[in-house]
């Protein structure tokens, strides 16, 4: 059994198959967020990790594949974003101050409500990163000297609650256009969200990526040199 355990195709056969698992599910509960297939699958696999007692080492050794996989499909976002590249234009400078407008929002709200709430230093800093995509999250938290496990856990705090409620956000404030809901799942959180994105239609997963995109590096640039000049 201990064998079968930590064979590599049981790390990669248990991450694939709770995604498939709940993405059916999501698709019978017509498409609802509750059921996003994402988060089930992070759930699912940390209950095999804790309750197998396999290392979390010995997982990646078979579910390490898709990790490599983030890099090929990062970059095939580009072609949803030139498809529409001549729609973006019209739009560009209203995306480029809204964009901007989050960030510095986003990242200092989220500071004052950790300063408020008498947070240690390191979590007011590493708070600061939590709406970008986890790898400019650590590149933020290594220039401003805060902790990357804990850009990473406010970069994930951020992301899982708009996987689950995003729906029910957007009926709930009266957002109907696809090109808002994209903008604004890409500005608020990663990766994961873009994918629910572009479960709700083409348009909005392109202008998803594109909010993601931006975010990073807006945030990449305006973040540590405010925060350094600032705050430290």
């Amino acid at each position: 059994m201990i064998l079968l355990l930590e064979n590599p195709l049981t790390s990669l056969l248990v991450t694939l198959s709770a995604f498939y698992t709940f993405g059916i599910a999501q698709k019978k509960a017509s498409g609802h967020s509750a059921l996003n297939p994402v988060v089930w699958a992070i759930i699912s696999c940390v209950c095999f990790i804790q309750f197998s007692g396999i290392s979390y080492e010995t997982y990646m050794n078979g579910a390490g594949i898709i990790h490599f996989l983030l890099g090929p499909v990062t970059v095939a976002l580009a072609v949803p974003l030139y498809r529409l590249l001549d729609d973006i234009k019209k739009d560009i400078r209203a995306i480029l101050i809204t964009i901007s407008a989050a960030c510095l929002i986003s990242a200092f709200s989220a500071y004052a409500i950790m300063v408020f709430m008498d947070a240690a230093q390191d979590m007011q800093l590493a708070i600061t990163s939590k709406s970008v995509t986890a790898p400019i999250a650590i590149g933020i938290a290594n220039k401003i000297g805060a902790a990357e496990s804990l850009a990473i856990l406010f970069v994930f705090s951020t992301n899982i609650p708009w996987l689950l409620l995003s729906g029910f956000i957007f009926k709930m404030v009266s957002v109907h256009d696809e090109r808002a809901q994209g903008l604004s799942l890409g500005v608020v959180c990663h990766g994961s969200v873009v994918a629910r994105a572009f479960q709700i239609s083409k348009t909005c997963g392109t202008y998803s990526v594109m909010g993601m995109s931006l975010m990073g590096i807006i945030s990449g640039v305006l973040l540590p040199a405010l925060i350094l000049s600032f705050l430290i």
